[in-house]
């Protein structure tokens, strides 16, 4: 018997509740609100949930979720949509979406088990082979997009979720069904191998945005990957753990016990071929990727995944515990600059004078509150944090963050988010990795013709001789160009240069290195 988690539908249910005749439900899913995707998905979620608790024949439940099924796929990616800027933790607008979401696809979810659990009662002889395969296929990537939705809105997957996957695709292959794809459904292994790359991708360390491209690039390529047995010359490829109710993961490593392998070498390869593409120029859509994706960000990513799919991953530099110590984080560009500029000058100075570059006047902002940070371990690289935060940080992977020890004078360093997880509503966890130890505030104009162009608030990160590392500029999004030459206060120096190379691109901000070709005091 295929053990899945359901609720029960033997509860006597007010009359009217749901709408179960085809015709019906398919002129009712035609008339939601889509204009509003939140009113939209909470009607889904209603009517998916009272249906998943009513009785139902097998074929007659398979039959109204296929119906539901690209409504469902439609009010989702328009909630996707709005969690695009989503951070942790989150305002409570986008806490409520991203619990809506999860609801979702989780009510999608319970259908595809009713479905399959009652056509499984029936009996082989009795029940359609296409029938089952539909219905295991449908339900394994329905919690596929329970696992992405977690993954998108940074909270832990739910308990016995790749239990479950694990338990439908062995169930699959024990029925010989797994690689049967049906008009309007891919192959269950396909879903199946979709989540485990996924899980591999590593989705704590992406923004909303690049776990959406992740996906993208997944169902893209996924055919180049293979499932079978645990080789005996494994090379690229990951051991998976079928029997507990846990995911394939980089540091497990081991082919102990694994009855199953995930082969990633031909995706590699093809990833690598891709890189050399994008960075000759080519599209998106040139690469067999939809066209609609960002090109410089689907460069980015599919050297990440390439390194994460490939050879086992292993920390650089060793991390140790560091009980009871707490810092100060501030995140964003603009607001560690103002914390800078508020640590360098003299307060009662501050309320008389201007900061100005050239012919701009600079007025000085209001003061900066930092949050405290509990560190749970340390190393060379970078620390990891956590804290209950009392108010909506909105922190979003790729953000910089300036930090230092609590109730100390020691200088700020300043490092940049790589992972977010939520352990619950309040509970939020970070990896940081480190950027510079020192950092000093200035102001950026870009000459671009215009001598009066706007100065832009910046970091300057001191470069350190040990590690043969140049000074870098830390630039807000949008304000880099290659070659664009800009003007920069230092103080108490001004000085020209021109930007070089492009070290790191993310979301919010560009570390450059530059050249001077001005330099003088101010």
């Amino acid at each position: 018997m295929l053990d899945l988690s359901v609720p029960r539908t033997d509860i006597p249910q007010q009359p009217g509740k749901v709408e179960t005749r085809p015709r019906e439900t398919a002129e009712w899913l035609e008339r939601l609100p889509f204009a509003s995707p939140v009113d939209a998905a909470q009607q889904l979620a209603m009517a998916l949930y009272a249906l998943n608790r009513r009785p139902l024949a097998g074929d007659a439940r398979l039959a109204l979720m296929a119906l539901y099924r690209p409504v469902v796929a439609r009010a989702a990616a328009s909630l996707e949509a709005l969690l695009l800027e989503s951070g942790v933790p989150p305002r409570q607008q986008q806490r409520q979406i991203g619990v809506l979401l999860r609801e979702l696809h989780n009510e999608h979810a319970i259908g595809y088990k009713q479905a399959l659990r009652a056509l499984v009662e029936n009996g082989p002889r009795a029940t359609n082979a296409s029938h089952l395969a539909e219905a295991a296929s449908c339900l394994l990537a329905s919690l596929h997009d329970v696992q992405a939705a977690c993954h998108l809105t940074y909270v832990v997957t739910p308990t016995e979720l790749w239990a479950e996957m694990h338990r439908v695709y062995r169930f699959a292959c024990t029925n010989q069904i797994e690689n049967r794809a049906g008009d309007t459904t891919p192959a269950l292994e396909t879903a199946y191998r979709q989540a485990l790359l996924l899980a591999l991708a590593d989705p704590p360390r992406m923004s909303p945005t690049e776990i959406l491209h992740a996906r993208q690039i997944i169902r893209c390529f996924v055919h180049r990957t293979a499932l079978g047995p645990v080789p005996a010359d494994a090379r690229a490829g990951f051991a998976i753990p079928v029997d507990g109710d846990a995911p394939p993961h980089h540091l497990s490593g081991t082919l102990h016990d694994a009855g199953l392998w995930l082969d990633t070498d031909g995706l590699c390869r093809h990833l690598r071929d891709v890189t050399l593409r994008l960075r000759a120029d080519a599209t998106p859509a040139g690469v067999g990727l939809p066209a609609h994706l960002d090109g410089r960000l689907c460069l980015t990513l599919i050297k990440r995944l390439a390194r994460l799919w490939g050879p086992g991953a292993r920390r650089e530099f060793k991390r140790h515990a560091v009980p009871g110590s707490t810092v100060e984080l501030v995140a964003g560009v603009s607001a560690t600059h103002r914390l800078l500029e508020q640590a360098q000058h003299d307060p009662a100075a501050e309320a008389e004078a201007d900061v100005a570059i050239g012919d701009a006047a600079l007025p000085l902002a209001p003061s900066v509150n930092s949050s405290a940070w509990t560190v749970v371990n340390d190393s060379a690289s970078g620390l990891a944090l956590s804290g209950t935060p009392d108010a909506p940080l909105n922190l979003k992977v790729g953000d910089p963050v300036a930090l230092r020890p609590v109730a100390t004078a020691s200088d700020w360093s300043v490092g940049a988010i790589r992972w977010i997880r939520m352990r619950d509503a309040r509970q939020v966890e970070l990896g940081i990795e480190r950027l510079s130890p020192n950092v000093h505030p200035v102001w950026v104009r870009p000459l671009r013709g215009r001598r009066k162009a706007s100065a832009e608030p910046a970091l300057f990160l001191p470069g350190i001789a040990a590690l043969k590392q140049g000074d870098r500029l830390l630039l807000p999004r949008h304000l880099y160009s290659r070659g664009l030459d800009a003007e920069v206060w230092h103080s108490p120096r001004q000085y020209l240069l021109t930007f070089g190379r492009c070290l790191e691109h993310t979301a919010a901000f560009d570390l450059v290195e530059f050249n001077v070709f001005v330099d003088g005091q101010a």
